[in-house]
């Protein structure tokens, strides 16, 4: 299981950063079906819900990444400055890899990850909701019926 924030030091620096823009809230939403899904926007809220701008911040991140070298694929940790909308939605495509939800296939699902800066420490909360298609059958015999009718 990977860990979505490769260190402490890491995980208060992400949120140290989006509490000094003013933000409240993080928000990630993800949703997929058939047989592919993304992670959308990420987005930064205030105290008083009004949505703050990200823009192009970036935060020096680790970010393992897999590469193929000598005929054979290999992950290694690349740290560089990533910017914070894509350390999100980094952060909530670990946690959907580490929970093992089949959220992107078939009927697919939706979510949301919620980090609450007010809280201390923040809360980090992945809500997900998977869809199953639900039938249900009913099956009426008319044999009977049809032969009475035809008696008549």
């Amino acid at each position: 299981m990977a860990n979505p924030f490769p260190s402490k030091d890491n995980k208060t620096v992400l949120f140290t950063l989006l509490r000094m823009i003013g933000g409240a809230k993080a928000v990630v939403q993800f949703q997929g079906g058939g047989d592919c899904g993304e992670i959308e926007d990420a987005d930064l809220y205030d105290k008083e819900g009004n949505r703050r701008e990200l823009s192009d911040t970036k935060i020096l991140w680790t970010i393992e990444k897999d590469k193929f070298v000598n005929n054979e694929w290999i992950t290694e940790a690349v740290e560089e400055f990533t910017p914070v909308k894509e350390v999100l939605r980094h952060v909530t495509e670990t946690m959907l890899e580490n929970e093992g939800l089949d959220w992107y296939n078939n009927d697919g699902g939706q979510g949301e990850l919620v980090i609450d800066l007010t809280q201390e420490p923040p809360s980090v909360v992945l809500k997900v909701g998977l869809n199953y298609m639900h039938t249900d059958d009913h099956e009426y015999d008319y044999t009977d019926t049809v032969e009475k009718e035809e008696d008549k």
